[in-house]
């Protein structure tokens, strides 16, 4: 029985992830299995049988002299060290392995690479830390359409459900998402994005699951998934509306069963992630034309939150043009710029099909071409001086008027004015002004323009 027994753990020693050094009880490596290998860069055939003092260099052996003597006197019955080499992190365990009868044996060393998984947290707490400018897209709220989207996002937060968020490019999805993050259970764990449209088809699977050693050519190490790495935390598949269907049904059944098959291996692995998807499509319509699978969308689709376009938070373009300014003026070592009416009115009657992504980079063109305080309209990029906006009006706003207020004046009589143009037609008018039929018409119940013969 002893044979087939020591062959079993041979084998469950060569098959580890994690890299497995034994010394014996004069510090001579005995046992030094592939993962090893692969993570400490060496071969087992110029290791064994010799001291391990000779993978290290001489400033490194009085430390690790001193734990394995602890080791060994019983002092500590384990040790942990973080080792940084050859650009890599190593998390390396120094367990004491003893005889029933306490003899000391030898000591095994567990390895671990977890440069990865460093890197992740240290995006991860700067992401925290930070008063980045997708966490300051997120903050500037004056409009009742963005607040609900915030309120929504810090509610469904603390749940662990599937959310879906969706809204057109340059909204400010990926802000809702570490929102998402960030008022989670999951705070602390990881949030991994994965851009399902940047990834070429064959990569998908082992972008997504991992792969081991060996899985294909040139797969010369184990290397885990984007699941393995958002274990713990939050998985973001943005772009989720691109992804193909033979990936869309593997991605089901993850989300169905917990657990990843990297590409080569032999066991399924456990994962515990929080699912937040984006799209800037209408999964609905893609599920119609056969381009999404229904299932998936049913399983993405537990918590819906849609990202308002900026023409539809008005309220929200002026002081948040303001931010930009300010954000790159000082970049830019420049004084504080601030809008001229003929650009504010330009900005306000502009339909911004890039969104905030376009008003950003339109106040960062206009800072860096700016020559005095104020921002006019030669600053401004052509495409905000041409269609699609409407002639600006003219709104006479009283001295001491609250911002809220003058942008609701406005917006009241811009739409006006466009119903106007387009013969009092809701439908004609929503496509031109580049909004659905159910917002014209929630605009006009708010501003009471129900009055008028509008079809």
């Amino acid at each position: 029985m002893d044979q087939p027994f020591s062959s079993i753990y041979q084998t469950i020693v060569e098959e580890m992830a994690e890299g497995v050094v034994f010394l014996d009880a004069d510090d001579v490596i005995c046992i030094c299995n592939p993962a090893a290998e692969r993570i400490r860069r060496v071969k087992a055939s110029k290791i064994l049988g010799k001291s391990i003092y000779s993978l290290h260099p001489a400033r490194m052996h009085d430390r690790i002299r001193q734990l394995i003597e602890s080791l060994k006197s019983g002092r500590i019955s384990s040790g942990n060290r973080l080792i940084h080499a050859q650009n890599r992190y190593f998390s390396n365990s120094y367990t004491a392995i003893k005889s029933p009868d306490g003899v000391y044996l030898g000591t095994l060393l567990i390895s671990h690479d977890v440069t990865e998984e460093k890197r992740l947290r240290a995006e991860n707490e700067s992401l925290k830390n930070s008063s980045g400018d997708a966490k300051m897209k997120c903050l500037v709220v004056h409009s009742d359409a963005a607040q609900r989207v915030m309120d929504m996002a810090v509610s469904v937060g603390g749940i662990d459900s599937t959310v879906l968020v969706t809204g057109e490019n340059g909204t400010g999805k990926e802000c809702v998402v570490e929102l998402l993050h960030q008022n989670s259970p999951r705070r602390d764990g990881p949030l991994v994005k994965v851009n399902c449209a940047a990834l070429p088809e064959s990569l998908i699977e082992s972008e997504l699951f991992g792969y081991v050693k060996g899985a294909f050519t040139g797969a010369n190490e184990t290397r885990k998934g984007k699941f393995e790495l958002a274990h713990g935390g939050t998985l973001f598949l943005d772009e989720i509306g691109d992804l193909p269907l033979a990936a869309q049904a593997k991605l089901l059944r993850v989300l169905q069963e917990r657990t990843v098959h990297p590409l080569g291996g032999k066991a399924e692995i456990l994962v515990d992630v929080r699912i937040v998807a984006a799209t800037n499509h209408i999964l609905a319509d893609d599920v119609a034309s056969g381009s999404f699978r229904e299932d998936l969308f049913y399983r993405l689709n537990v918590i819906h939150i849609e990202v308002p376009p900026l023409r539809e938070r008005r309220e929200d373009i002026v002081p948040m043009a303001e931010m930009f300014l300010e954000k790159f003026s000082t970049q830019m070592g420049k004084q504080t710029r601030h809008l001229s009416q003929e650009a504010l009115e330009i900005l306000l009657t502009h339909h911004f099909p890039g969104n905030i992504r376009q008003l950003e980079h339109a106040m960062e063109r206009a800072v860096a071409l700016s020559s005095g305080e104020l921002i006019l309209p030669d600053d401004l990029p052509a495409d905000l001086l041409k269609s699609p906006h409407f002639p600006p009006m003219s709104p006479v706003f009283p001295p001491g008027q609250a911002l809220k207020d003058a942008v609701d004046i406005f917006e009241r009589d811009y739409l006006a004015q466009a119903l106007k143009n387009n013969g009092y037609k809701k439908s004609k008018t929503a496509e031109e002004l580049g909004i659905s039929r159910k917002s014209l018409w929630e605009k006009i119940q708010r501003y009471n323009l129900g009055d008028i013969d509008v079809t």
